[in-house]
């Protein structure tokens, strides 16, 4: 029988923050969105605090100034970095995963005896925070449904389980169900919660148990497989590569408003080379390029254009991006407005490795994969902008306002942490 494991980081953003910063070890802690907007990540602290998931910056002014509550900016790179150590870990445990987000990973566990898993997911759980510093929660069952749902288990009852919970009888697990709201299960959400409740199901065992063709009639397909997999059937496998993006968006509010012209192609640019970054890593290129700017909605007379710019040949080449980004910003600029967003937009994607180039096309740049393939590991291994274009500014007082901001401790060799001798 199938075995799935699901390997779950615990306040994933502010774990991230506090590996390198013992100051925040006892302290309640939030990590905020772009421009220091709302709340997107919080710990055991600021929840106690009843500090919300989304809520407004300015609204736990107070409890930062009393010091009850200490903010993080967004560091999305860093927390690129310690996921990405967190799967060098987990790989070198089992033969076949799925990096199912930021801070999740499923894993196959098949084939190893049940005596042995909880066992050997303590190690996996000891080994990421012995090498990593990142503590996790492990649920494990005979689908990915039901390891989702005992991962839940292991993080609200951390106590009595060691945040390890192995659950492949099918009795036992029958016991969860019934304890648990439907509300908790993996892909059930609230509109749908409201639905199963005129069916009078209101935790997981109703919908394991009810009948399967209504559901489907009622719902869809996958919530039918969701009640097949509560029952122990396999009806999602494991994905061990993620399917390829359709498209690719760069994307900020200013922490500033932009009037000028020259501003927003600094911000376009910037935003096209980390597209184009992205498009790389996927292996991919594209055909179209889409630039768009707008105002506040909230203005008198707000102002929002998009351009669409298709690509003469399908490309990943950042130098062109880059220009067809200008040109479409070029259309679409108007004077007198106050602009607070822009972005880039990628898509029609074709596989690099089986495309083809059109004889009658014009010729390619020289060397472009290795120039963009040099720049790529120059600013993955020296810090993001070591290497740049010159439309990118290297100081953008448009930039993203992110006010409590923590250092590059694991990407620019400038904030490695320091320790100091006697």
């Amino acid at each position: 029988m199938k075995t799935f494991g699901l390997i779950d980081c615990n306040s994933f953003y502010v774990s991230c923050e506090k590996i390198f910063n013992p100051y925040l070890k006892d302290k309640a802690c939030v990590v905020l969105s772009n421009n220091d907007g709302a709340v997107v990540a919080r710990d055991a602290g600021s929840k106690a605090l009843k500090i919300k998931m989304g809520q407004p910056f300015f609204e736990i002014k107070d409890l930062v100034e009393q010091g009850l509550v200490i903010p993080c900016s967004s560091n999305y790179a860093l927390y690129q970095d310690i996921s990405n150590r967190v799967v060098k870990v987990i790989q070198s445990f089992v033969p076949s995963y799925e990096i199912y987000s930021i801070d999740e990973c499923f894993v196959d566990l098949t084939g190893i005896k049940e005596s042995e898993l909880e066992s050997l997911c303590k190690e996996i759980q000891k080994k990421i925070l012995k090498d990593v510093g990142m503590p996790v929660g492990i649920g494990v069952g005979r689908t990915k449904t039901l390891a989702k749902l005992n991962n839940w288990a292991s993080k609200n009852w951390k106590d009595k389980t060691g945040g390890v919970v192995v659950l492949l009888d099918m009795e036992r697990q029958n016991k969860l169900l019934t304890f648990t709201d439907v509300n908790e299960i993996w892909g059930i959400g609230s509109r749908t919660t409201e639905k199963l409740k005129h069916l009078k199901i209101t935790k997981a065992k109703h919908l394991a148990d009810f009948d399967k063709q209504t559901l489907r009639k009622h719902f869809n397909v996958n919530v039918e497989r969701t009640a097949r997999e509560l029952q122990g059937t396999v009806c999602f496998s494991l994905c061990e590569g993620p399917e390829p993006k359709k498209n690719i968006a760069s994307t900020r509010m200013f922490g500033e408003r932009i009037k000028e012209l020259e501003p927003l192609r600094q911000a376009v640019a910037t935003y096209a080379a980390r597209a184009a970054v992205k498009l790389r890593r996927e292996g991919q290129l594209t055909s179209c390029l889409q630039v768009f700017i707008q105002t506040s909605r909230f203005d008198s007379l707000p102002y929002s254009r998009t351009a669409l710019v298709p690509l003469e040949a399908p490309t990943d080449d950042t130098r062109t991006l880059i220009a067809a980004a200008q040109a479409g910003l070029t259309g679409i600029y108007r004077q007198g407005f106050a602009y607070a967003k822009a972005g880039i937009l990628l898509s029609q994607f074709i596989d690099k490795k089986g495309y083809v180039p059109d004889l009658f096309a014009k010729p390619e740049r020289k060397n472009t994969d290795k120039l963009m393939s040099l720049i790529d590991y120059v600013n993955r291994t020296q810090g993001t902008g070591t290497i740049r274009f010159a439309a990118e500014p290297e100081n953008a007082g448009w930039g993203m306002k992110r006010d409590f901001l923590s250092p590059a401790y694991t990407t620019k060799w400038s904030d490695l942490l320091k320790v100091r001798t006697t």
